[in-house]
């Protein structure tokens, strides 16, 4: 059994429409102070990596391009790129950024594959949009600087080696040489030189050509990225972008309104509407009702009007009539001023018995008569005056051969036992509640103790918050 009303999206918001506009109108206003900001400029240059080149096949083509494009996204945030772009011409570094470029200068920096392709896009962020292109092109060029040293420092081992060969094998041909001129023609000391000199040459032809192929593979690898789209000044800020960042926030802040009036209204368990009165006290319907005046017909009176023929609908032979408070905080009271104004409009005699919640020495009088209908207080004694006075009336007003029509208000079980202490004599009773006052756990607990005194519970009337403090 469910022990609050159930929650529904449209309820929320109408409920919680002022909390909805407060967290919208906090998001907005959080979008607007962000869309003060100072002017930020977005530059991108383009490095284009053809790794065709080394490749042997298409799916190599593909891994070694994947791999080089992660190494330059990794060389371009390093220390010595950065350092290298600070000390470009035309760009603009602070202290802060030259001495801790990777922690402060990074944070403009943003270097990212474009779509899935070759091509890395180095973007960087300033307040001016020439320094933006600047440093967008000077990072892009120290990445190809950097990683065509590294090439070179790579290779430089081997070229040194052969470059040392050659030496060697020059040198020793330059020997043979000499020695073959000293040689006397056609002995056998000229053809020994002779076939050395043609061993060394043979060589050196190919150490020569072993240098030529390394040295074209240090071109092919340091000239596999290059500029294709170098970065030029924007003509309008990339941030901020106030009508976006107000949609943004807008929408963020309905969704979060949502949630939050969904949380609130599953947390409040308080009753707002007749539906909810009547889920709470397991009865068919439940009425809203002002509290009413004395001059009649007018339309604050149906409510009650509809309440009294549903009971004697189901009880066509009832004399007596139980309103019990839903909980400590609502009055009966007006709820039986009500009934019993529409009762002797009708032409019913009415007697209403309204509890003061006052101790007294368990005597009832009179408060007014008028139109039909008394009005009666009497103490409560913990229920024993209230009993009292029913039982009194029953003897005086002698119900069948006078057929007058008693309204008992009685505080509600929580506070007194009046109502259950009426259940031998009064066998119906009306619930009446306060709207965005009473608890669904009173009025369902209330509800409950009555039937288990025996008495049935046959309506309920809800009454506006406030209606407590009018003057009767």
């Amino acid at each position: 059994m469910l022990d609050r009303p159930p929650v529904t999206l449209r309820n929320a918001l109408l409920r919680r429409r002022g909390l909805v506009l407060l967290v919208v109108a906090a998001f907005v206003l959080l979008g607007g102070v962000l869309s003060l900001r100072p002017n930020v400029y977005e530059s991108s240059a383009g490095i284009y990596i053809d790794a065709t080149r080394s490749a042997s096949s298409f799916d190599a083509g593909l891994a070694t391009a994947q791999l080089l494009q992660h190494d330059f996204i990794v060389l371009g945030t390093s220390r010595q790129v950065l350092l290298q772009a600070c000390a470009s011409p035309g760009v603009n570094c602070t202290a802060a950024e030259r001495a801790s470029p990777t922690t402060t200068l990074a944070r403009r920096l943003d270097i990212n594959v474009f779509r899935g392709t070759s091509l890395l896009e180095v973007t960087a962020k300033a307040a001016d949009p020439n320094d933006a292109a600047t440093l967008a092109n000077a990072v892009a060029r120290a990445m190809i600087d950097n990683d065509q040293a590294e090439i070179i420092r790579l290779f430089k081992p081997t070229l040194d080696d052969l470059q040392q060969q050659l030496t060697q094998l020059s040198a020793a041909i330059d020997r043979e040489q000499l020695a073959l001129q000293h040689s006397p023609a056609a002995s056998s000391a000229a053809a020994s030189h002779q076939a050395q000199l043609a061993r060394l040459q043979g060589q050196y032809s190919a150490t020569f050509a072993r240098q030529q192929d390394v040295m074209e593979n240090q071109d092919r690898y340091g000239s596999l990225a290059t500029i294709i789209q170098p970065a030029v000044a924007p003509a309008t800020p990339e941030a901020p972008d106030p009508p976006r960042y107000l949609l943004a926030a807008l929408i963020a802040g309905l969704c979060v309104a949502v949630v939050a009036a969904l949380a609130a209204e599953r947390l409040d368990d308080r009753i707002f509407d007749a539906e909810g009165l009547a889920m709470a006290a397991g009865i068919p319907v439940a009425m809203v009702a002002q509290p009413v005046g004395r001059r009649l017909p007018s339309p604050e009176h149906i409510p009650y009007s509809v309440a009294l023929a549903g009971v004697l609908a189901r009880a066509p032979d009832a004399h007596s009539l139980l309103v019990t408070a839903a909980s400590r905080r609502d009055p009966s009271d007006r709820v039986a001023e009500g009934l019993g104004t529409v009762a002797a409009h009708a032409g019913q005699r009415v007697v209403v018995v309204q509890s003061d919640r006052h101790p007294g020495n368990g005597q009832w009088f009179p408060r007014r008569e008028a139109e039909g209908m008394t009005t009666i207080a009497v103490p409560s004694n913990n229920g024993s005056g209230s009993a009292a006075a029913v039982t009194d009336l029953v003897r005086q007003y002698e119900f069948p051969s006078a057929g007058a029509f008693v309204l008992v208000s009685a505080p509600s079980p929580d506070s007194s036992p009046t109502a259950l202490m009426l259940g031998q004599t009064t066998k119906r009773t009306v619930l009446a509640a306060t709207a965005r006052r009473t608890r669904f756990r009173d009025a369902r607990r209330t509800a409950d103790m009555l039937r288990q005194a025996g008495v049935e519970v046959v309506g309920g009337i809800l009454l506006p918050r406030g209606s407590q403090k009018k003057v009767r």
